[in-house]
């Protein structure tokens, strides 16, 4: 188990920098339950055509660009957030700087 969320509160962004021409991830939270991550995605990246096996919700904490669910690309900004089922095939492109949530349950 980890856990590295904090018993107060505390801008949640601040917890990851960007890092040029990268896409950076740290785990906040992981146990059987619920595995927390936040991301930071430089403009210009993307995340290739994917799965998960297990179901998700993606937030949007800074920033936009493109997510594709299914076979549909959808745009997205800040505040966005969206459920996807497991199995879904998902990618992600990256108009500006963006961080964002995802938690596996």
């Amino acid at each position: 188990m980890k856990n590295l969320l904090l018993l107060s509160p505390k801008q949640i962004i601040q917890e990851i920098d960007y890092q040029s021409d990268s896409i950076i991830s740290k785990v906040l939270l992981q146990n059987e339950k619920l595995n927390l991550t936040i991301f930071a995605v430089a403009a210009g990246q993307e995340f290739s055509p994917h799965t998960t096996m297990r179901e998700a919700i993606v937030h949007i904490l800074e920033g936009d660009g493109e997510f594709m669910l299914d076979t549909v690309w959808h745009k997205f900004s800040l505040g966005d957030y969206f459920y996807m089922p497991e199995k879904l095939l998902h990618a992600i492109k990256a108009k500006s700087n963006f961080k964002f949530l995802l938690y596996l349950y």
